[in-house]
């Protein structure tokens, strides 16, 4: 019996191989975004979870009253060793770690690498998989070294690398050897290693924080930026770690850090999730709704071409009957016939799956894992999207056409039972509402990106490279790069070059409070600090609204360079009137005086209001990483190429890894980018799932009514007659859906858009451009479906029926 179910089932597929391939791919596409968005999500959610001990190991997450005094992933750097050393009741194991950028040598190769220079206790902490070498010594020796097999196949073409021995490069100018004493695994994606890309994978014992001159960042307890997790004893919670924390903080800290700084620690299986202000989790929210919008609007397709097909096949249920067929079997029949498109549809998914996995993973910059990660329970949700969307689509004909009597469905006809027209129209309604959302945040969302990267920053951008340099943080050091930069500005292809220890996009190094010396300290405004060679302002094209910048003499020393958001939150009216007044850095004794004033510019994204920010010389601070080349007008191919020539004369020993600085401005806006691209797929996917419905009523709306149609033709309904007699029926759900989508669009999307300084304006047109083209779209498939009705003869359309 259930074979011949199936073997119906099968027949009637392809007696109406249209509907049925309408159904299918419909429901496919539906599912596929399903399992893609759910791969992206499990793989969001797993990240950390290898690493045993997950749940009780904890990263000191820091929130500072002031952004930019510290990143949220480092805390203050005594912090971590304290925590042990005071609480062994509470921490088992703690480990504490900077993270650095440096030049390594392997023979006359050079890198230019980060790495983890930080505690002996790395490997009692975190239980990395070691492929050679031994975990419990690796970390002895001072000059140790532990990296990953991919570092170690990039070095010397193997893995197998122990006791060989790399060159690294101190801040100071050394070239001292470092012997590898352990190789890791590759590791997947992890918040320990990836805390900024692309991640580090090199690992130095507590030697090398003397090396690198890093041991005040780990022993004051004014040095924000040192990442430090604690192992937990079995049992001891994160509230139980809140009040040490706080006692540490009062005895060690100055009250202003009392009163700006909330250190929490965070468990290292949740730490992905949360960090960033929560960055990871809203992204899944956002795909997560997305997948749940496409999903939707796929199975009311699918219901609702079932329920219309379903209505064809009145005289089928009468014929059943009439020889003997119980209710119940029909029943049965029509619900397994529902299932078994279902199923059809799934494995078409999966298929799809397969191969649009690496397309999906390049537009959202992740890799997505595979079917096989998942856990066996996840083979669950395609077996009750099966029997939920299939029972859904075949309770109808199975309950109600299947109650009809015998000689009225002989007739062709529903006793009692309307066709349901405004249940079937609101279920079309919906995915047009949710298809219009969609397509209007596309718009709007592209708007925005295209805004970020089209504004004015205040600074031209254009034919800017960047690269990092050596460093040799002495007085000797600077003067020396002051040379190289001279010789760099000698090339006929470089229009300007600077060195300094920033450049516009983002990062900085810090920020301290300034005030002016007649008011009191507690009045201090805070400011990003720029450490800037004197050529800075003419490289990057940032104009001087006032007095002068500094002219690389030992005077630079006395003088302070502001921006005009300083300005103004200093209490000076005009840029003018800041000129030559004296101001304070807290904590230097020495007065300094006002230069000169730039115009406001953009150092990091369009997110956030511009800041207050002063300039310091790089001969003062001794401090640089980078040189920046403004290109005159000509091929920027070639004079990239003689830009390397020259670096590898100038900087024999490191790298020229160079970066355009557009290209740095665009990583700033990666998850924008990424949602734009995603939100243009998903337009897409919705886009197709309503036309293949639209396609399918249409055909089936013709289909029924060939009789009607014959009449009105006899009657001379022309062509066009026809045509608008099918348009008027969309065109209600077309204006309705709008009435509903546009407010709720305008809603979601300006709540977005109100997490940005500066955005743009919504504006009637994106709304006027959807509905115009929804409607375009959906007249074009009415045409195309009736121009053939238009062609057939109207005593045939009679005969047939």
């Amino acid at each position: 019996m259930i074979k011949n179910y199936f073997l119906i089932a099968w027949r009637n597929m392809g007696k109406n191989r249209f509907f049925a391939a309408v159904n299918i791919w419909g429901l496919a596409i539906g599912i596929t975004v399903v399992l893609l968005i759910g791969a992206y999500t499990w793989g969001e959610y797993r990240v950390n979870h290898f690493i045993k001990n997950n749940d009780r190991i904890f990263l000191l997450k820091s929130k500072w009253a002031n952004p930019e005094t510290g990143v949220e992933f480092a805390t203050l750097g005594p912090l971590t060793k304290s925590l042990q050393d005071n609480y062994p009741s509470l921490i088992e194991k703690a480990y504490a770690h900077d993270g650095i950028n440096v030049v390594i040598s392997v023979g006359d190769k050079h890198f230019r690498e980060g790495v983890q220079p930080g505690d002996s206790t790395f490997f009692e902490i975190f239980n990395f998989p070691v492929a050679y070498g031994d975990p419990r010594t690796a970390m002895d020796k001072p000059n140790a070294v532990v990296l990953t097999e991919k570092k170690a196949r990039q070095y010397f073409g193997r893995s197998d690398v122990v006791g060989k021995l790399i060159r690294i490069q101190s801040f100071d100018g050394k070239n001292d050897n470092f012997e590898i004493t352990a190789v890791i695994k590759d590791l997947p994606f992890n918040t320990v290693t990836n805390f900024f890309k692309p991640g580090n994978e090199i690992f130095l014992s507590t030697g090398s924080i003397r090396y690198f001159g890093r041991e005040f960042g780990f022993t004051s307890w004014l040095s924000p930026n040192i990442v430090g997790y604690v192992l937990l004893k079995p049992g001891v919670t994160a509230e139980q770690l809140k009040k040490p924390i706080k006692t540490l903080l009062s005895t060690n800290t100055t009250a202003e850090i009392q009163r700006s700084l909330e250190v929490t620690p965070v468990a290292l299986k949740d730490s992905y999730i949360t960090m960033y202000n929560g960055l990871a989790g809203k992204m899944i929210a956002i795909f997560s709704l997305v997948a749940l919008f496409i999903l939707l609007m796929a199975v009311i397709n699918f219901v609702n071409l079932s329920i219309g097909n379903s209505l064809t096949r009145l005289k089928e249920i009468g014929v059943r009957k009439a020889i003997g067929g119980r209710r119940q079997q029909l029943v049965v029949q029509f619900i397994t016939e529902s299932v078994l498109v279902v199923a059809f549809s799934c494995f078409v998914s999966l298929g799809l799956f397969f191969i649009l996995r690496p397309l999906f993973g390049q537009i959202i910059g992740k890799d997505i894992p595979g079917l096989s990660a998942f856990p066996a329970w996840f083979a669950v949700l395609p077996l009750m999207i099966i029997g939920f969307t299939g029972l859904l689509a075949g309770i109808y004909p199975a309950f109600i056409l299947s109650a009809q009597p015998s000689v009225t469905a002989l007739k062709g006809k529903m006793k009692n039972v309307k066709e349901k027209l405004l249940f079937r129209r609101s279920l079309v309604a919906v995915q047009f509402v949710a298809a219009i959302v969609v397509f209007i945040a596309a718009i709007v969302i592209d708007r925005q990106v295209a805004f970020f990267f089209n504004s004015d920053l205040g600074y031209n951008k254009e034919k800017v490279v960047t690269a990092a340099v050596p460093r040799d943080w002495t007085a000797a050091g600077v003067a020396h790069m002051e040379r190289m930069r001279d010789e760099f500005r000698a090339m006929p292809e470089i229009k300007e070059a600077t060195f300094a220890y920033e450049i516009p996009d983002g990062a900085a190094s810090g920020a301290n409070r300034i005030y002016r010396p007649e008011n009191d300290s507690s009045t201090a405004v805070s400011a990003v600090v720029l450490t800037t060679d004197e050529r800075y302002l003419l490289t990057y094209d940032i104009k001087l609204d006032a007095g002068k910048f500094y002219d690389g003499t030992a005077a630079d020393s006395a003088k302070i360079v502001v921006n005009e958001a300083a300005v103004k939150a200093l209490g000076w009216r005009t840029a003018e009137e800041a000129i030559n007044k004296p101001l304070r850095l807290h904590n230097f004794s020495r007065v300094l005086y006002v230069s000169g004033v730039t115009r406001d510019f953009h150092f990091g994204t369009l997110h956030d209001a511009i800041t207050p920010i002063y300039f310091q010389p790089v001969k003062v601070a001794n401090l640089y990483r980078y040189l920046s080349f403004r290109f005159n007008p000509g091929n920027t191919s070639v004079q990239i190429a003689a830009l390397q020539r020259k670096w590898q004369q100038v900087f024999p020993d490191a790298p020229f890894d160079f970066r355009f600085l557009d290209d740095s401005i665009a990583r700033l806006y990666e998850t924008e980018t990424q949602m734009q691209k995603a939100a243009k797929a998903a337009t897409v996917v919705s886009l197709m799932i309503v036309l293949l419905g639209v396609l399918g009523i249409v055909t089936m709306s013709i289909a029924k009514r060939s009789k009607e149609m014959g009449i009105r033709k006899v009657l001379g309904a022309s062509g066009l007659n026809i045509l608008l007699l099918f348009i008027k029926e969309f065109l209600g759900i077309i204006v309705v859906s709008n009435i509903i989508a546009w407010p709720l669009s305008w809603y979601l999307l300006n709540s977005w858009l109100m997490e940005y300084a500066y955005r743009v304006h919504i504006g009637l047109l994106p709304f006027l451009v959807v509905g115009g083209t929804l409607s375009i779209l959906v007249g074009m498939i009415i045409l195309g479906m009736t121009h053939r009705l238009g062609a057939i003869n109207p005593v045939r359309s009679l005969r047939t029926e």
